[in-house]
């Protein structure tokens, strides 16, 4: 009788085990993102619909056109950034950081995944894919940027379609902000689910430009020893730079604005 219950607690714990895997599965977009709308509109500086076919997707651009010519008043550009937003973020709000930068004559951009701000459809991984890579052409195709000028920078779940990019498309850099092995990772620390949104671990080893990855100690979102194995993963040339007691949502302010704004720009200019 103890065999037979031993066997039937097996089964039970399986069966639990089973369900749990099909609605993490069936559930995991719903946990990984969510959206933020409402933080601007069509009026706002910057916003520029880059879709297409009807689809609209959101970006924000702020800077010169590469080589504006002086007789219409525009700054010569010097490089672009993409930033891949994080998941509490819109395209707008995670550009605040890096706007000083298009003061100084680089242009910083941004694009609005599926489902936030005012893009149309839901969040999936693909979606952001798409979205991002629509503005790595965008870039080059109606602001005349080279692929060489280009450098992505991703932050938190930003860093899934970041790393993506660079692996996929030529670029100038890649700056990895509190990066993840893989999304549902940063949760269960290792692979519990048949799928595994925005494999970085997999991908990195494919990006052959410059990296720079930035984490804090302290991240008590995506742990710190997460960012370290990525950083093993990655080719030369690479940088990483621990924050000292950085936390996720704080990990610039941790670190100093002006600490923060000098080592991106310092990156972007390749020193």
């Amino acid at each position: 009788m103890i065999k037979d219950a031993f066997k039937s607690a097996v089964r039970i714990i399986a069966i639990v085990v089973v369900l749990l895997i099909l609605i993490g599965t069936g559930c995991i977009n719903s946990m990984m993102f969510h959206p933020v709308k409402g933080g601007y509109n069509a009026t706002t500086r910057g916003y520029v619909d880059i879709g297409t076919n009807g689809v609209k997707v959101a970006a924000i651009v702020y800077g010169p056109e590469r080589g504006s010519p002086p007789s219409q008043g525009l700054r010569r550009g010097k490089k672009a950034i993409i930033r891949c937003h994080g998941n509490a973020e819109d395209a707008l709000s995670t550009l605040d950081m890096l706007e000083p930068l298009a003061e100084a004559g680089y242009t910083v951009a941004s694009v609005d995944y599926p489902g936030y701000g005012l893009s149309d459809g839901s969040p999936d991984e693909e979606g952001c894919y798409r979205n991002v890579h629509r503005l790595y052409d965008w870039l080059i195709e109606k602001r005349g940027f080279k692929p060489e000028d280009i450098i992505v920078d991703g932050f938190s779940i930003g860093t899934g379609p970041a790393t993506e990019l660079a692996a996929t498309r030529p670029c100038g850099g890649l700056i990895l902000e509190a990066p993840f092995l893989s999304a549902p990772r940063a949760v269960t620390r290792v692979r519990l689910l048949p799928v595994d949104p925005f494999p970085n671990l997999k991908r990195i080893g494919a990006v052959k430009c410059r990296v720079l990855m930035i984490h804090g100690t302290s991240d008590r979102v995506i742990p710190y020893s997460q960012g370290q194995a990525l950083f093993k993963l990655a080719n030369e040339p690479k940088r990483f730079v621990t924050v000292d007691d950085g936390d996720h949502n704080t990990l610039v302010d941790d670190m100093g604005f002006d600490n923060y704004y000098e080592l991106i720009k310092e990156f972007v200019d390749g020193k």
